[in-house]
């Protein structure tokens, strides 16, 4: 089966994106800090919602910031079906510009399972 990225699968709307910083918990990892509204949450939805924050601050070069968007995009990619319907956003952190893709999804899928969010590992 096919494990691909659709447009229903981003947070788009920055009323979005407030609600899950607002609202939201904090996981962090060696290359990204993980905002995450809980399942459980009353403002919940249905789906699997992502987003990545990566701004200037992060690098001054754009190249850099859409590798880290990449790494980080594509371990949530490859990772969606297990977790539960929830809205999350990554902020990368320096460090993954020296990590590979593979490293960057254990670490991902470790904060997932801290996070109790993914299908078998929910509190």
């Amino acid at each position: 089966m096919k494990q691909t990225l659709t447009e229903q699968d981003k947070l788009k709307l920055k009323s979005d994106f407030m609600l899950v910083r607002e609202k939201g918990r904090k996981e962090t990892g060696p290359y990204a800090v993980m905002l995450y509204l809980p399942p459980e949450a009353p403002d919940s939805e249905e789906t699997v919602k992502c987003g990545i924050i990566c701004s200037r601050r992060f690098d001054r070069r754009a190249v850099k910031r859409n590798r880290a968007r990449r790494l980080l995009w594509e371990s949530f990619r490859l990772m969606k079906r297990r977790i539960v319907p929830c809205r999350m956003i990554f902020i990368p952190r320096r460090e993954i510009l020296n990590a590979r893709m593979q490293d960057v999804a254990a670490r991902m899928e470790l904060m997932f399972a801290r996070a109790g969010i993914l299908k078998h590992s929910r509190k």
